[in-house]
């Protein structure tokens, strides 16, 4: 995600530059011929042109529009599952206690409610992983155990299976009298039923791309309409057509490829939702909600991005 106010030049140049090459090449091209060669027959009516761009422009904010709203959604998901892992982290704390009678040390309780939540953190990790990156186990190692990390090895989903053993504790720890049977029900499996949807949501926007005829038909549209600009401005405005004609087609190219960019959320670009600082804020807190001291620092945005 980027957070600076102020986006250097160069990204511009790096997302789409070398489209602006060719067009400062092509409107020179159109130029040349038209006021040097006398080629005056290689020109459009202004009045179309113009009713095509200002097509070409609604259609453009249509698709951006729908892909900002696949970023929002995401960055939504993942907001829920900050508050999510919040509540179920207090959960974990209050109502799982040793029961009544037994001779459970408070070690024990705690070395438990760490286990459930580092569980929780492994989770989260899988599921970042498997949205961006793609697996590795290094990154959980220090969540979970090493019998756990094995069995993962052979699993496709891990963040659901992790989900599952979270579920799979927690009815050992009800059976054995660990926790009441409203706070099993209504709360903790009921947490657990929230991160499985927020990871539905997050698969179905990873799986389920923006209906790629959109991206395509509007990339053939603009193209078209950049390439007939220049005829119609050149019998206008000479040989100042080409730094308005090389400023339209950046803005036009620009505002398209900011759609695509934009569209998947979860791909690692800068302009992604910060999966990276959005878990370890959620490990800071849940950390400091079991009383530990020695956190990780939060992470700090790298050339004005956050991951």
């Amino acid at each position: 995600m980027i957070v600076r106010r102020r986006l250097p030049f160069k990204w511009f140049l790096q997302i789409d530059g070398w489209a602006v090459l060719f067009y400062t090449i092509y409107g020179y091209g159109v130029c040349l011929l038209h006021l040097e060669f006398f080629f005056e027959k290689l020109a459009f009516p202004f009045t179309g042109i113009s009713i095509f761009g200002t097509a070409i422009a609604i259609l453009l904010a249509f698709r951006n529009n729908s892909a900002y709203e696949r970023y929002w959604e995401a960055r939504t998901v993942w907001g829920d599952l900050t508050n999510f892992s919040r509540n179920f982290a207090s959960q974990v704390l209050v109502y799982i206690q040793a029961p009544p009678g037994s001779e459970v040390q408070s070690e024990q309780v705690e070395a438990l409610h760490r286990e459930l939540i580092y569980r929780h953190f492994a989770f989260l990790q899988a599921l970042r992983l498997q949205l961006r990156e793609g697996y590795a186990s290094n990154v959980l190692s220090s969540f979970i155990t090493n019998a756990e990390l094995d069995r993962l090895d052979s699993v496709v989903n891990r963040a659901t299976q992790l989900n599952h053993w979270q579920a799979k504790r927690l009815q050992e720890l009800f059976d054995a009298g660990w926790i009441a049977p409203r706070a099993y029900v209504l709360g903790l499996m009921d947490s657990l039923k929230e991160f499985y949807v927020a990871q539905g949501k997050c698969e179905r926007i990873k799986h389920t791309p923006l209906p790629r005829r959109y991206g395509f038909f509007t990339k053939v549209f603009v193209w078209v309409f950049l390439l007939l600009l220049p005829f119609s401005l050149v019998q206008h405005l000479g040989w100042e057509t080409l730094p308005i004609y090389v400023m339209l087609a950046f803005m036009f190219t620009v505002m398209e490829r900011v759609g695509c960019r934009t569209e998947d959320p979860f791909d690692g670009k800068n302009e992604d939702v910060p999966m990276n600082t959005i878990c370890r804020n959620i490990e800071i807190d849940l950390r400091q909600q079991l009383g530990e001291t020695s956190v990780p620092p939060r992470l700090e945005p790298i050339d004005g991005v956050l991951m």
